[in-house]
């Protein structure tokens, strides 16, 4: 019996490659991400403007021209609307999970139980009764 010639490269598939849920996962993430930089950005600045137009209410002449406050409200309303806290939603950085996300660890109870039990969290272990 002759030898099979051994290949010395593997061919590559010639079809396309199949869409996975990895796709939608990182869209997701790079729109949070983007929400929480401009966030970041334009608290300080939200802040800031929203009290100077609150004191300029308290202390401006009901009869002085109001330019001041509209340029604030102007400058408010222009704002990012991803600026604000409640827009912001934590997921888990592991698996995508929304819902019971541990905030300091910022991964699911699904996958802190599982890093838990391999050991990969210092300082957790199984409770014995």
């Amino acid at each position: 019996m002759a030898k099979k010639a051994k290949k010395i490269f593997k061919e590559k598939s010639k079809l396309a490659p199949k869409a996975s849920l990895n796709r939608k996962w990182t869209v997701w993430r790079q729109a949070e991400m983007k929400n929480r930089q401009a966030n970041a950005l334009n608290e300080m600045k939200k802040l800031v403007l929203l009290s100077l137009w609150k004191d300029h209410q308290k202390t401006a002449n009901k009869n002085f021209n109001n330019d001041l406050s509209m340029r604030l409200q102007y400058r408010i309303w222009n704002l990012d609307k991803r600026a604000s806290t409640p827009k912001l939603k934590n997921y888990c950085h592991y698996i995508g999970r929304a819902r019971s996300v541990n905030r300091k660890l910022f991964m699911s109870r699904h996958m802190f139980r599982k890093f838990a039990r391999f050991g990969m969290l210092p300082g957790f272990i199984k409770e014995r009764c």
